[in-house]
């Protein structure tokens, strides 16, 4: 689906954000550009096909005609190096998030290699979603899969450190193949997605990623009995992620600790201390004994009964300047992690990077990915 410009900020009260934290306690191109392009060996305006991709040709034979787009690190890093996917969204190609989420900056700063395919028909198949792909029955999981075996056996890929990031559809498609394939990545970052296949069983722990929006009415926070343009039921967030919970030995956050504010780079933001609330010779910001638990804001509501907000959306956007997100995450047996991050003002698409409510988000996605890695080494067809 496509990306929404986040001009639709909706002014909202620190009431919302309260509500949501009561329930909770409770083309390779190297750096330098798109000048070399690697054809897999399709014939040109070959149609679209849905034939299943087995076998190690599966990405030359799945119909899709275009260049693979791919960033590698500059000369000189270390391999092998990781490798990222990114995943488009609905009605887009690999031309947007190549372009509108600096990934190629963090294949430069990072030392990774950054892929950009694309979905025919600007779709993927993740399940109940999206379009002529759901329709066709494309098997997008399986061409991935040989496009990471392809690329790994072509360019020094470590194959314990292939991630998914992917928007909105292309989230969904991470999902989807996390579901599937858990024990040959490790790890993957959805923004503004769902989970869109019922079954879902992965195969080891894998770290998970989740950035949404609170103003999304396009996959909201909440899910939705139908959505009228894609065309099937939206799983909620919560529900999305709850097989990656289960598999990573994760709780469900409960504790204060579990749920907190973070500034735009994903670090925890603490509200500017009251000068008359010092005490003597206290400077502000220096804590004196225990950390106090966060004071709700002037004019907050009663707390509500455990339960009784769990029906409850996702935080508001807070009058006070500062948060931009609320991060929540609990420690989990396995080494992996699940991280929730929700931007309460933000709508449909990719975070702003620049203007007041900003999210780091690539960079904060990496920094959760980086350290993890895949139970076995990714696919060899």
């Amino acid at each position: 689906m496509a990306t929404v410009p986040a001009v639709r900020r909706r002014r909202v009260t620190a009431v919302w954000l309260l509500t949501f934290l009561l329930p909770a306690l409770l083309v390779v191109t190297g750096c330098s550009g798109l000048s070399g392009t690697r054809r897999g060996g399709v014939v040109p305006g070959a149609t679209p096909s849905a034939t299943p991709t087995t076998g190690p040709d599966a990405f030359e034979r799945s119909g899709r005609g275009t260049p693979i787009r791919i960033t590698l690190p500059p000369p000189g890093t270390p391999r092998p190096y990781p490798l990222i996917v990114a995943l488009h969204s609905l009605h887009y190609d690999g031309t947007d998030p190549k372009a509108h989420w600096d990934l190629d900056g963090l294949a430069r700063t990072a030392g990774l290699a950054v892929v950009y395919p694309d979905g025919i028909g600007k779709a993927w198949n993740a399940g109940t979603c999206c379009d002529t792909a759901k329709i066709n029955n494309t098997d997008d999981v399986g061409w991935l899969r040989a496009l990471i075996a392809h690329l790994s056996e072509n360019y020094p890929i470590d194959r314990t450190r292939v991630s998914l990031i992917g928007l909105s559809n292309g989230g969904m498609l991470a999902y989807r193949y996390a579901c599937e394939h858990g024990d040959e990545l490790a790890g993957i970052a959805v923004v503004a997605a769902s989970r869109q296949v019922a079954q879902c069983q992965p195969a080891a722990p894998l770290t998970v990623v989740v950035v949404h929006g609170g103003a999304d009415g396009h996959v909201p926070y909440l899910g939705s009995q139908w959505s009228p343009v894609l065309l099937t039921a939206i799983t909620p967030v919560e529900e999305s992620m709850a097989p990656f919970r289960a598999v990573d030995q994760c709780p469900l956050p409960s504790q204060p600790g579990d749920t907190i504010l973070t500034d735009s780079t994903g670090v925890p933001w603490h509200a500017p201390e009251s000068p008359l609330a010092l005490s003597a010779g206290q400077q502000p910001g220096v804590a004196t004994g225990s950390p106090a638990a966060p004071t709700p804001p002037a004019g907050a509501p009663t707390p509500l009964p455990d339960g009784l907000a769990a029906t409850a959306g996702p935080p508001a956007v807070p009058t006070t300047t500062g948060p931009v997100a609320v991060r929540r995450e609990t420690r989990c047996a396995s080494s992996a992690r699940v991280v929730q991050y929700l931007l309460p003002s933000m709508a449909h698409g990719w975070p702003p990077a620049t203007g007041p409510n900003s999210f780091a988000t690539t960079g904060v996605i990496w920094n959760l990915l980086a350290p993890a890695r895949s139970a076995h080494p990714g696919p060899r067809m």
